[in-house]
């Protein structure tokens, strides 16, 4: 079992308190909502989450569809506070030097495109993130990570994404240019 690191309700109570600001204001909540909807492309998943190994410095990332579940892993750095509230955000990033490729705060929530509720496991974190709330993090005792990899795990919505994924999975093992655009992922 993992605690949750000090910082947790931190961050939750401060997403938590922004999702209540959203559901009392539609103006505000329409555009999020709207954005939201536009990054959610099954074709772009693993280029994004590629993207993000590639910030947390990791060498090696894989990639897998098992039982209807996309799973995607790496063994770059854990997440710290500022990298988790990052993720915990819509539209902003703490990735602002200009060596990382994600700065809008988007690419991770791509994932909501093949399923409703996303599970993140580190070193330090377990935890998912439901479509309803997409920012807001619910701290889960159901995964005792093991070593020090991040795994992604998304049950897949249907068929036909299920389908749309593999394919293109297999168009990136078949053509892996986009590797040679990342720092430090090499295999």
């Amino acid at each position: 079992m993992t605690y949750a690191p000090e910082y947790f309700e931190r961050v939750r109570q401060k997403s938590a308190k922004r999702w209540h600001q959203l559901d009392n204001d539609p103006e505000l909540a329409g555009p999020w909502h709207q954005l939201f909807k536009q990054i959610q492309r099954p074709r772009h998943v693993v280029s994004e989450l590629l993207q993000n190994a590639d910030d947390a410095d990791a060498k090696n990332a894989r990639v897998s569809i098992d039982n209807s579940t996309f799973v995607f892993e790496h063994d770059g750095r854990d997440f710290g506070e500022s990298d988790f509230e990052s993720l915990c955000n819509f539209g902003y990033s703490n990735k602002r030097a200009l060596h990382t490729i994600g700065f809008r705060g988007m690419g991770f929530k791509s994932a909501f495109s093949i399923g409703d509720t996303i599970e993140l496991h580190s070193p330090t974190l377990s935890v998912k993130f439901h479509s309803e709330r997409f920012t807001e993090p619910i701290w889960t005792d159901d995964v005792t990570p093991i070593g020090s990899w991040t795994s992604f795990r998304v049950h897949i919505r249907d068929e036909y994404v299920e389908r749309g994924l593999k394919k293109n999975l297999q168009e990136g093992i078949r053509s892996p240019a986009s590797l040679l655009f990342l720092r430090s992922v090499r295999n």
